[in-house]
């Protein structure tokens, strides 16, 4: 008998849906803080704030997803992927969601508007969460210029 792996997400609101990523790559969730610009910086990097004593980049999470600037938020999602630390401006943080390998639809075909930034869709009840990928989402921000 097959086992059907469970995992952990943190569920949040962006882009008027609801989204996921790992839970093992969060740090932590703040509050909407003031964002330094950093001039020239990319179109996705909102600025920097500082964590702490850290200096953390933010990024717009509708930019880098979407393209469209939105710039209206309400906590900053603080990640951390292959030991780059990075905040998502979210609008709204709802919790932490036990899933398995069973509630994933990763064959979208053509419904999959974020490419390889989305490994799929969660379908718990009548809900349907987008699965980000973060380590896609890295190489996006520290690789390639969006446009």
């Amino acid at each position: 008998m097959e086992q059907v792996r469970e995992f952990e997400v943190l569920v949040f609101k962006a882009l008027n849906q609801e989204m996921a990523i790992d839970v093992e790559y969060v740090e932590m969730v703040i509050e909407k803080v003031d964002i330094t610009p950093v001039p020239r910086a990319r179109k996705i990097i909102e600025g920097v704030i500082n964590l702490r004593g850290k200096i953390v980049p933010v990024i717009s999470l509708p930019t880098l997803l979407t393209g469209v600037e939105q710039k209206d938020y309400r906590k900053i999602i603080i990640v951390k992927v292959e030991d780059v630390e990075f905040g998502l401006m979210v609008d709204e943080v709802v919790g932490v969601l036990r899933t398995n390998e069973g509630e994933l639809e990763t064959n979208l075909g053509k419904m999959n508007t974020y490419g390889r930034k989305s490994k799929g869709l969660i379908k718990k009840g009548n809900r349907l969460i987008v699965y980000l990928n973060l380590e896609e989402m890295l190489k996006e921000i520290i690789g390639s210029e969006v446009a």
